[in-house]
């Protein structure tokens, strides 16, 4: 190898001359050191634990002389070993990125306590309950969206650690059985609007009704243990317009999860019928359908 390099000299040479002054330097802090510690040891005047104390100091003296000489007969090798070194952790790095930020993930979990199995949770776009996580990745089995946002797919979702680094993790398990379902009922053709406030509120509060007690422990318990302030669980329900004027009705219930599709559907039902029978235009439509 060295000798398809064509030095003037031949490299060999220099590592025999470190090793050989490597070992004169031993040779000579050795016998330096005996001297040191015969000398102390002939002192009878010093007390046997000052004696001990000066032996360990002067131990300690030539440990660090003989470390220093090493590093300064050794230090162009050790300068070409370093900068190898470099470049291999430089390369070991760039090759294992996603494993690194997979268990720097796993650490911000387990030291955050984000979630842990059996949690519902959401990952940018992913939701689900966590059936298991490892050091490298988080395993969710997934929900539905829109109106099956609490009916599990059957599909499993595996997604590595480094996303907890990067989106926001939403953890929803306190409010897993009890939670804000939001939904609009869209209006069309517009009914005339007198005393139609009054005839939704008592539609969405008559199916409400069983759920109200319960509805108001749950929030009670989940505040006193998130140590959180919820929002009123009495319905709320706005009439707001959509972009193509069309009226809607927004209703936000806290309610069982598991019940959150049936009270919507029921609710869309009822109010979709009571509104439609209950406007003139559509009463005049009917009798003249049934005139011809």
């Amino acid at each position: 190898m060295f000798n398809t390099l064509n030095l003037p000299f031949d490299p060999t040479v220099l590592l025999q001359l470190d090793l050989l002054a490597s070992l004169l330097l031993l040779v000579v802090l050795w016998i330096a050191r005996k001297i040191v510690v015969g000398t102390i040891r002939a002192r009878t005047e010093l007390p046997p634990h000052d004696q001990r104390r000066l032996i360990a100091t002067s131990r300690n003296v030539f440990l660090f002389l003989l470390l220093v000489g090493l590093v300064l007969i050794w230090a162009p090798q050790l300068r070409t070993f370093a900068l190898s070194l470099t470049a291999v952790a430089v390369a070991i790095v760039v090759a294992t990125k996603e494993l690194i930020l997979c268990l720097s993930g796993a650490v911000l979990r387990a030291t955050t306590r984000a979630f842990g199995i059996g949690d519902w949770i959401e990952v940018g776009d992913n939701r689900g309950e966590v059936t298991d996580h490892t050091l490298l990745a988080t395993t969710l089995e997934e929900f539905g969206t829109g109106p099956h946002i609490y009916t599990p797919t059957g599909r499993m979702i595996v997604l590595p650690n480094s996303m907890l680094l990067t989106t926001p993790v939403r953890n929803q398990t306190a409010l897993r059985e009890d939670t804000y379902h939001r939904f609009a009922v869209t209006l069309d053709p517009v009914p005339a609007l007198g005393g139609k406030r009054e005839v939704v509120t008592r539609i969405v509060h008559r199916h409400y009704e069983p759920f109200r007690e319960r509805a108001a422990r749950a929030s009670d318990l989940i505040e006193r243990r998130t140590r959180s302030d919820l929002p009123d669980p009495t319905p709320a329900i706005r009439l707001r317009t959509s972009d193509l004027g069309k009226l809607r009705v927004e209703i936000t219930l806290f309610c069982p999860s598991r019940e959150a599709e049936r009270l919507e559907s029921d609710i869309t039902w009822d109010l979709l019928a009571t509104l439609r029978s209950a406007d003139p235009k559509d009463a005049d439509e009917q009798a003249e359908d049934k005139a011809t």
